[in-house]
């Protein structure tokens, strides 16, 4: 297995020669298209530029659309027996069986923490928590899971500016670089009393005295579970 590599120097110092000006927005196939417009819309306070029985496209800023939700279900309309029983069995599998392939999540940046509590209230008082939220040593993300089983995550960064961009990245980022879980209420909990950023972004400081924090591959494998 060869070394891991982790180029600090590369963060505001790299451009490609030919990059795009910016991600755009994210597009989905569903058969369960209203689920899928109402979960974004809520989560996002989306408006719809366009909705039909067919297709959305939600807005969440000046852009004319962040995400596009197109509706499949119709497909099983016009397809035997057969093949609507695979694709019900496809759908059954992706959603509840682990992926080994593909897209593991999209990832929307909310910096500074403030702003990020401030979405996970507005979030839950629109009825939607987080499904899983952990601190990866140089972020921290709650990500939410949408009806189909896709994750959407919600980062702040370890750092406020250029210069603490190193030092506020875990020691152990090397060895283990995909963090620990992590309890979004104590970590609140923590922020309202006056927690300092650097007590805040600290990996397994939502884990009671006594406790084992859950992390690397474990963490990944056992989302909901916050220590043992």
């Amino acid at each position: 297995m060869s070394k891991p590599v982790l180029n600090l120097d590369l963060y505001k110092n790299y451009k490609s020669d030919f990059p795009p000006d910016a991600f755009h927005h994210v597009a989905w196939k569903t058969m369960q298209y209203e689920k899928m417009v109402d979960f974004y819309t809520r989560l996002f306070g989306c408006e719809a530029l366009y909705e039909s029985d067919q297709i959305t496209f939600l807005a969440f800023d000046q852009e004319h659309h962040r995400v596009a939700i197109a509706n499949t279900s119709p497909v099983l309309e016009r397809v035997g027996f057969i093949p609507r029983l695979i694709i019900k069995v496809k759908n059954w599998m992706n959603k509840n069986l682990p992926d080994t392939v593909g897209l593991d999540h999209i990832s929307y940046l909310l910096n500074p923490i403030d702003k990020w509590f401030e979405f996970y209230q507005n979030a839950k008082n629109n009825g939607i928590e987080p499904h899983w939220t952990i601190n990866h040593g140089w972020i921290t993300g709650m990500y939410y899971k949408d009806p189909d089983g896709h994750l959407v995550e919600i980062f702040f960064e370890h750092w406020r500016n250029q210069d603490e961009f190193k030092s506020n990245i875990a020691p152990d980022f090397i060895e283990e670089p995909v963090g620990t879980n992590m309890d979004i209420e104590v970590l609140y909990e923590m922020f309202k009393n006056g927690a300092t950023f650097e007590e805040l972004i600290v990996k397994g400081n939502t884990v009671p005295e006594g406790k084992k924090p859950v992390f690397g591959m474990e963490a990944v494998m056992n989302m909901r579970k916050k220590f043992k």
